[in-house]
Protein backbone atom coordinates (compact mmCIF):
# COMPACT_ATOMS: atom_id res chain seq x y z
CA UNK A 1 0.00 0.00 0.00
CA UNK A 2 2.99 2.46 0.98
CA UNK A 3 4.22 2.03 -2.61
CA UNK A 4 1.05 2.85 -4.30
CA UNK A 5 1.01 6.01 -2.26
CA UNK A 6 4.76 6.78 -3.13
CA UNK A 7 3.98 5.92 -7.00
CA UNK A 8 0.48 7.99 -7.20
CA UNK A 9 2.81 11.09 -5.78
CA UNK A 10 5.04 10.71 -7.97
CA UNK A 11 2.97 10.25 -10.92
CA UNK A 12 0.81 13.53 -9.47
CA UNK A 13 4.13 15.54 -9.85
CA UNK A 14 5.23 13.85 -13.28
CA UNK A 15 1.79 15.15 -14.34
CA UNK A 16 1.94 18.62 -12.89
CA UNK A 17 5.77 19.50 -14.40
CA UNK A 18 4.60 17.73 -18.02
CA UNK A 19 1.51 20.11 -17.98
CA UNK A 20 4.12 23.21 -17.82
CA UNK A 21 4.89 25.44 -20.36
CA UNK A 22 7.36 24.62 -22.93
CA UNK A 23 10.56 26.54 -23.84
CA UNK A 24 9.33 26.99 -27.35
CA UNK A 25 5.96 28.78 -26.05
CA UNK A 26 8.08 30.43 -23.50
CA UNK A 27 10.42 31.87 -26.32
CA UNK A 28 7.51 32.94 -28.01
CA UNK A 29 5.71 34.73 -25.62
CA UNK A 30 8.89 36.55 -24.62
CA UNK A 31 9.20 37.46 -28.46
CA UNK A 32 5.76 38.01 -29.49
CA UNK A 33 4.93 41.50 -31.22
CA UNK A 34 1.78 43.65 -30.78
CA UNK A 35 0.24 45.70 -32.30
CA UNK A 36 -3.09 47.67 -31.38
CA UNK A 37 -3.66 51.20 -28.91
CA UNK A 38 -0.51 51.67 -26.22
CA UNK A 39 -2.65 52.22 -23.97
CA UNK A 40 -4.89 49.41 -24.33
CA UNK A 41 -1.90 46.69 -24.72
CA UNK A 42 -0.75 48.56 -21.14
CA UNK A 43 -4.42 48.04 -19.50
CA UNK A 44 -4.40 44.75 -20.39
CA UNK A 45 -0.82 43.96 -19.80
CA UNK A 46 -1.50 45.91 -16.10
CA UNK A 47 -4.95 43.55 -15.91
CA UNK A 48 -2.60 39.92 -15.83
CA UNK A 49 0.09 41.47 -13.78
CA UNK A 50 -2.20 42.98 -10.66
CA UNK A 51 -3.95 39.48 -10.80
CA UNK A 52 -0.61 37.37 -9.71
CA UNK A 53 0.90 40.67 -7.93
CA UNK A 54 0.62 43.44 -5.65
CA UNK A 55 1.81 46.85 -8.08
CA UNK A 56 4.03 49.06 -6.38
CA UNK A 57 4.34 51.10 -9.30
CA UNK A 58 2.34 52.18 -12.49
CA UNK A 59 3.31 54.47 -15.54
CA UNK A 60 1.21 54.54 -18.82
CA UNK A 61 3.27 57.96 -19.41
CA UNK A 62 6.43 54.93 -19.95
CA UNK A 63 4.14 52.18 -20.32
CA UNK A 64 6.03 50.10 -17.29
CA UNK A 65 4.70 48.63 -13.73
CA UNK A 66 6.80 47.13 -11.34
CA UNK A 67 5.16 44.41 -8.64
CA UNK A 68 5.44 44.49 -4.74
CA UNK A 69 8.98 42.81 -3.72
CA UNK A 70 8.61 39.42 -2.51
CA UNK A 71 11.11 37.11 -0.43
CA UNK A 72 11.64 33.75 -0.91
CA UNK A 73 13.65 30.77 0.12
CA UNK A 74 16.38 29.03 -2.40
CA UNK A 75 13.95 26.34 -2.91
CA UNK A 76 11.49 29.22 -4.19
CA UNK A 77 8.75 29.11 -1.00
CA UNK A 78 7.54 32.29 0.03
CA UNK A 79 8.78 33.98 2.85
CA UNK A 80 8.01 36.68 4.94
CA UNK A 81 10.63 39.03 7.27
CA UNK A 82 9.21 39.69 10.60
CA UNK A 83 8.66 43.32 12.21
CA UNK A 84 8.16 46.44 10.05
CA UNK A 85 11.79 47.19 8.74
CA UNK A 86 12.10 43.88 7.16
CA UNK A 87 14.45 41.93 9.65
CA UNK A 88 16.17 39.37 7.78
CA UNK A 89 17.66 37.15 10.24
CA UNK A 90 14.86 34.76 10.73
CA UNK A 91 14.89 33.86 6.50
CA UNK A 92 16.73 31.19 5.57
CA UNK A 93 20.06 31.89 4.31
CA UNK A 94 20.37 32.39 0.23
CA UNK A 95 16.74 33.44 0.24
CA UNK A 96 16.00 35.79 -2.83
CA UNK A 97 14.02 38.85 -2.96
CA UNK A 98 12.77 39.69 -6.24
CA UNK A 99 10.42 42.34 -7.83
CA UNK A 100 9.19 41.97 -11.40
CA UNK A 101 9.63 45.20 -13.89
CA UNK A 102 7.28 44.92 -16.66
CA UNK A 103 7.75 47.34 -19.81
CA UNK A 104 6.03 48.02 -23.07
CA UNK A 105 8.84 48.44 -25.20
CA UNK A 106 8.55 49.56 -29.39
CA UNK A 107 9.86 47.59 -32.24
CA UNK A 108 9.41 49.65 -35.10
CA UNK A 109 5.68 49.99 -35.92
CA UNK A 110 5.05 47.19 -33.30
CA UNK A 111 5.25 46.54 -29.46
CA UNK A 112 6.94 44.06 -27.13
CA UNK A 113 6.32 43.40 -23.20
CA UNK A 114 9.81 42.35 -21.30
CA UNK A 115 9.50 41.28 -17.92
CA UNK A 116 12.74 41.39 -15.75
CA UNK A 117 13.63 40.91 -12.33
CA UNK A 118 15.10 43.16 -10.03
CA UNK A 119 16.53 40.85 -7.25
CA UNK A 120 18.77 40.51 -3.94
CA UNK A 121 20.14 37.67 -2.29
CA UNK A 122 20.34 37.39 1.76
CA UNK A 123 23.62 36.13 2.93
CA UNK A 124 23.35 34.94 6.68
CA UNK A 125 25.78 37.01 8.80
CA UNK A 126 26.04 40.00 6.11
CA UNK A 127 23.27 42.31 7.23
CA UNK A 128 22.67 43.64 3.52
CA UNK A 129 21.13 42.01 0.78
CA UNK A 130 23.53 41.25 -2.00
CA UNK A 131 22.35 42.69 -5.49
CA UNK A 132 21.61 40.12 -8.63
CA UNK A 133 21.74 40.01 -12.12
CA UNK A 134 19.08 38.23 -14.27
CA UNK A 135 21.86 36.24 -15.56
CA UNK A 136 23.76 35.26 -12.58
CA UNK A 137 24.59 32.12 -12.58
CA UNK A 138 23.98 30.98 -8.98
CA UNK A 139 20.24 31.39 -9.37
CA UNK A 140 17.56 28.51 -8.37
CA UNK A 141 15.84 27.78 -11.76
CA UNK A 142 12.51 28.92 -10.26
CA UNK A 143 13.43 32.28 -10.42
CA UNK A 144 13.61 32.11 -14.40
CA UNK A 145 9.97 30.06 -13.73
CA UNK A 146 8.30 33.10 -12.77
CA UNK A 147 9.63 35.34 -15.45
CA UNK A 148 8.52 33.17 -17.86
CA UNK A 149 5.46 32.10 -16.27
CA UNK A 150 4.27 35.74 -15.84
CA UNK A 151 5.68 36.53 -19.84
CA UNK A 152 3.34 33.50 -20.99
CA UNK A 153 0.81 34.76 -19.34
CA UNK A 154 0.96 38.59 -20.50
CA UNK A 155 1.07 36.90 -24.09
CA UNK A 156 -2.05 34.73 -23.52
CA UNK A 157 -4.37 37.31 -23.01
CA UNK A 158 -2.25 39.82 -25.52
CA UNK A 159 -2.83 37.13 -28.27
CA UNK A 160 -5.44 38.88 -30.51
CA UNK A 161 -3.12 41.96 -30.64
CA UNK A 162 0.60 39.30 -32.08
CA UNK A 163 1.85 39.86 -34.93
CA UNK A 164 2.38 37.11 -36.85
CA UNK A 165 5.74 36.77 -39.07
CA UNK A 166 7.64 39.72 -37.40
CA UNK A 167 11.55 38.91 -36.96
CA UNK A 168 11.52 37.79 -33.41
CA UNK A 169 13.77 39.76 -31.73
CA UNK A 170 13.10 42.23 -28.01
CA UNK A 171 14.62 45.78 -28.39
CA UNK A 172 16.62 46.18 -25.08
CA UNK A 173 14.78 48.26 -22.78
CA UNK A 174 16.80 50.29 -19.80
CA UNK A 175 18.03 47.91 -17.38
CA UNK A 176 15.71 47.74 -13.96
CA UNK A 177 17.37 49.20 -11.29
CA UNK A 178 19.43 47.74 -8.84
CA UNK A 179 17.15 46.79 -5.63
CA UNK A 180 17.93 49.69 -3.48
CA UNK A 181 17.57 52.43 -6.06
CA UNK A 182 14.58 54.49 -7.22
CA UNK A 183 13.07 53.07 -9.79
CA UNK A 184 11.61 56.11 -11.81
CA UNK A 185 13.43 55.23 -14.54
CA UNK A 186 12.86 51.49 -14.87
CA UNK A 187 9.72 51.32 -17.00
CA UNK A 188 10.94 53.52 -19.53
CA UNK A 189 11.07 52.81 -23.16
CA UNK A 190 14.81 52.67 -24.49
CA UNK A 191 16.40 55.96 -25.30
CA UNK A 192 16.33 56.33 -29.07
CA UNK A 193 13.37 54.07 -30.06
CA UNK A 194 10.62 56.09 -31.18
CA UNK A 195 7.31 55.28 -30.08
CA UNK A 196 4.48 54.20 -32.30
CA UNK A 197 0.78 56.06 -32.72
Amino acid sequence: MRNLVCSSALLAAIALVACGPSSKEVAGAKTAHYKGDKLQLFAETKSVVEGKYKLTKSDETTLGMQTEPRWFSPEGLAQTPRGEGEDVRDLPDKSIKIALVVQLLPDGDSWVVKVSPIMARYNKGIPKPEPLKENDASLPGWVEGKVDQLALEIHKALQKYEVKGVPQTVPQGPPPPAPDEPSGSAAAPAQGSAAPK
